[in-house]
């Protein structure tokens, strides 16, 4: 994941992919596209799943990836090894997340994104209304961060 930013960078057309002129290249660009957002999809149910405590949550894939974090995940060893569905992938991304220090990985910005969207709201309400407008602001620079990905 760590070459992520670049190679989906390099993609010359959205629909490169699927129109039947496309290089090979155009091609493999886009279908390393759509493992990054994939990639990305992924990592942020599995951030809501750590914090999740309802039983009927109707977030897509709340229930099953639930059960592979707390019946199996947790408790196994075998690392980026092991055979049980979408157990490795898990701990792969959760650890590039953990140690990624680029603030444009395809991968990362969406969670990214989102934590500091939730923070600014909790600071925007543990400050009751005041200063809002200032905390509003600041949240403003993240997309630009997407921009020089």
């Amino acid at each position: 994941a760590a070459g992520a930013g670049a190679g989906a960078a390099g993609v010359s057309g959205a629909g490169a992919g699927g129109a039947p002129g496309a290089t090979p290249a155009e091609r493999q660009a886009a279908i390393q596209q759509k493992n990054i957002q994939a990639q990305a999809r992924f990592l942020l149910v599995l951030a809501h799943v750590m914090k999740c405590q309802i039983s009927e949550c109707k977030v897509p894939e709340c229930a099953q990836t639930k059960q592979l974090v707390t019946q199996h995940t947790r408790q196994c060893r075998a690392g980026d090894t092991c055979s049980y569905p979408r157990c490795a992938l898990s701990k792969k991304l959760m650890r590039h997340h953990r140690e990624c220090q680029d603030q444009g990985c395809l991968v990362c910005l969406p969670l990214r994104r989102q934590l500091a969207h939730a923070k600014m709201g909790a600071v925007t309400q543990a400050a009751g209304g005041m200063g809002g407008g200032a905390a509003g602001g600041a949240a403003r620079p993240m997309p630009g961060a997407a921009a020089a990905a």
